[in-house]
C-alpha cells in the first residue's frame, strides 16, 4: 500500500482522487485547508490564496468560522471516500490546559467526524507553547497522534522546544512534518531515538 502522508482538501475531492489514481496513491491523510489555489483562475487570484497561507504558516489567521468550515471540506471527503482517505483535524491553540472545551472539540473530531489524529499545525517562532494544552487533550483522550509543521518559519529553538513536549507527553505520537526544514540533520539527531517522535519527509528540504 502506498500511503501519502501529507496532503490538504483539494476541490472538487473527485479532482483528489483522480490525482491519486494517477499517482498509484492508495490512501491519503487529509488536513483541512483555509487555502484553495487550485481555484484560481488566474495569477491574481492565486497570489491572493497564497498570501493567504502564509499569513496561516506565521499563525496570524485563526478564524474559528473559517476553521469549522474548512474541517466540514475534511468530513465529506472522508464520508465520500472512506477508503481513500485518513483525516486529521486541527483545533483552536488559544485553550488553557485542562480546558473542557479543547476536550469537547477533540471528541467532537475523534466521534463526530472520524479523525485519527490532531493536525497540521503551524505556528510562528516562540508560539510552541500554545501547543501543550493540545498534547495534554490528545494525551488524555487516547493517545492521539499530533502532526507540527517543522519547516519555515519555524527555527531550530522551537524544534527543539516541541522536543521538550514529545518527551514530556512519552504517550502521544508526535510528527515533525517536513523533517525540521532547514534544520533536518540536527532535528534527526534530537528525535532519532526517542519512540514517540516519528519524521515527516513531505516538502524535504534537500533534494
Amino acid at each position: 500500500m502506498i500511503i501519502d502522508s501529507h496532503a490538504h482538501v483539494v476541490l472538487p475531492i473527485e479532482k483528489h482522487i483522480k490525482m491519486m489514481d494517477e499517482s498509484g496513491i492508495d490512501k491519503t491523510v487529509l488536513f483541512s485547508t483555509l487555502v484553495h489555489p487550485e481555484k484560481s483562475s488566474n495569477v491574481k487570484e492565486f497570489t491572493t490564496e497564497m498570501n493567504k497561507l502564509n499569513q496561516i504558516l506565521n499563525n496570524e489567521v485563526n478564524p474559528i468560522q473559517a476553521r469549522l468550515n474548512a474541517l466540514e471540506e475534511v468530513s465529506g471527503a472522508l464520508k465520500q471516500y472512506p477508503n481513500r482517505f485518513v483525516g486529521f483535524g486541527s483545533v483552536p491553540l488559544s485553550y488553557s490546559p485542562g480546558d473542557v472545551t479543547l476536550n469537547d472539540w477533540v471528541e467532537k473530531l475523534v466521534k463526530g467526524q472520524k479523525m485519527k489524529g490532531l493536525g497540521e499545525f503551524t505556528l510562528s517562532p516562540g508560539q510552541i507553547p500554545l501547543l501543550e494544552p493540545v498534547f495534554k487533550a490528545a494525551s488524555d483522550y487516547t493517545s492521539l497522534p499530533i502532526w507540527v509543521h517543522t519547516f519555515h518559519p519555524l527555527n531550530l529553538k522551537d524544534i527543539q522546544e516541541l522536543f521538550l513536549l514529545t518527551q514530556k507527553y512519552e504517550n502521544v505520537p508526535v510528527i515533525y512534518g517536513h523533517m525540521g526544514g532547514i534544520h533536518w540533520l540536527q532535528t534527526i539527531e534530537m528525535i532519532k531515538d526517542t519512540k514517540n517522535a516519528y519524521l515527516d519527509i513531505s516538502a524535504f528540504y534537500t533534494t
